[in-house]
């Protein structure tokens, strides 16, 4: 989002983390994962599947009346039945939907689940058989009589069972680490859903929220099973300035038009850099078709983004890790699992790079990492190595509200001074120009860890 709040020059009102990083972003115990039951998410999975079907086979019903009331009947109260009867099938529509993604997202946890406790299962395992002992904090504990022993060979054994201890830590660290992540995607997409169902018109912003919640649910068997691929949806964008194309454009929307267009040419002198003037052009062209942007630039251009992308991912490689050596202690086998980060916030500010303020301002990332464990040489510890890139989602679009007369928005542009954004949603509104989406992926980087 380009445009900035006068009394916040970071482009949006919101704290330094995702909503459902805040609201879901919690550890989960090993007592948890024991005493959790995959098989009650399976149950709560087939009773939202019994009220989609309800649900669906409603709305056949409410259609077909719909279709009967087109004909044959005339006046104020033919319309506004049939507009009740509308909003009422766009309603079930809506649900129809989000129940179809709440049953997804209950199986996937379910599996989710599932492995996560199969992992402290084989932990235990091991641990009886080597005589070890896990407490309730992960720690290992060790049999009395090896720090009592005198013999020579305990040396041996000590080390033997320090070897068994590390693999059970890594076990308990997978499972610990993966159903914390399964267990706050899955808020967060319920969370999502929980909101879409509250939507009463299926217009074309209701449509791309609830089809990413019904994307994402689907895709969540691969965000949980390890093969990536995929980027969950990040929270929902606002709503910008609305429908397209819809009011009549005054002589001011016009030349508003054209005074931007015109002080395109000089924006790159202003900002140091050409994305601003960019990105402007391609709003005012009216396409609304998304567009690519340069993260490998957004990267070196603005250090606060750079170092963020490297404080998350090196926050998540140790869980990361242990997931990867876990599967591949238990396949014996080669083993390369998918992760991402989950969308996170950053804002590009003047100070780090005005061409980027005024491009995109505030927007989300997400690293994409793929952890691959191979063998070695007999007896030596396997090779572990990450490939990451991230990607970079954004809307370029304004949210001035009309009746949130508190934080009224605006732009100071270079060469052109103040711009409301009100006056800059118009041109969306007015057909002059077009909201459009944007993002973009950065260069695959290696490392070993």
């Amino acid at each position: 989002m380009p445009s900035v709040y006068a009394e916040d020059p970071d482009g949006r009102r919101k704290t330094s983390e995702p909503l459902h990083e805040r609201r879901f972003a919690k550890p989960v115990t090993l007592q948890q994962i024991r005493s959790c039951d995959p098989e009650a998410f399976h149950r709560a999975a087939e009773e939202w599947d019994k009220v989609g079907s309800a649900m669906s086979s409603a709305k056949f019903i409410a259609v077909d009346v719909l279709s009967t009331l087109q004909e044959g009947w005339s006046g104020d109260a033919a319309t506004l039945g049939r507009r009740a009867l509308t909003d009422l099938v766009d309603e079930m529509s809506i649900a129809e939907q989000e129940m179809e993604a709440a049953k997804l997202t209950l199986t996937n946890t379910a599996t989710g689940l599932a492995l996560a406790r199969r992992w402290v299962a084989e932990a235990d395992d091991l641990a009886r058989a080597n005589d070890l002992t896990i407490k309730d904090d992960g720690d290992i504990g060790y049999p009395a009589w090896l720090t009592r022993s005198n013999d020579p060979e305990s040396g041996g054994e000590s080390r033997r069972l320090g070897t068994v201890a590390r693999d059970i830590r890594n076990l308990l660290t997978a499972a610990t680490k993966y159903a914390s992540d399964v267990s706050n995607t899955a808020g967060h997409e319920l969370d999502r859903i929980n909101d879409a169902v509250k939507y009463r018109h299926l217009d074309d912003w209701t449509k791309r929220v609830v089809g990413e919640d019904l994307a994402g649910a689907r895709d969540l068997s691969k965000v949980f099973g390890g093969e990536g691929g995929v980027l969950l949806p990040p929270d929902a964008y606002d709503r910008g300035a609305g429908a397209y194309n819809t009011e009549a454009p005054t002589d001011r929307d016009r030349k508003l038009a054209a005074t931007l267009g015109a002080g395109i040419a000089g924006l790159p002198f202003a900002t140091g850099g050409t994305n601003a003037s960019a990105n402007m052009a391609h709003y005012l062209s009216g396409t609304g078709e998304p567009l690519n942007l340069n993260v490998e630039d957004m990267l070196k251009d603005i250090p606060d983004f750079q170092n963020s992308v490297a404080t998350t991912l090196d926050g998540n490689l140790p869980g990361w890790q242990a997931e990867t050596l876990a599967e591949y202690r238990r396949t014996g086998k080669p083993v390369a699992l998918v992760q991402q980060t989950g969308w996170q916030p950053m804002s590009a500010t003047p100070d780090s790079s005005k061409d980027w303020f005024y491009a995109v301002g505030s927007f989300h990332y997400n690293t994409e990492a793929k952890i691959e464990v191979k063998p070695t040489s007999p007896g030596a510890p396997p090779e572990v190595t990450v490939t990451y890139k991230t990607h970079v989602r954004d809307r370029y679009n304004w949210d001035f509200d009309k009746n949130d007369p508190l934080h009224q928005k605006g732009t100071n542009v270079p060469g052109l001074g103040y711009v409301s954004d009100e006056d800059l949603q118009r041109l969306h509104r007015t057909g002059l120009a077009r909201e459009f989406d944007m993002g973009g992926a950065g260069d695959t980087r290696t490392r070993k860890l």
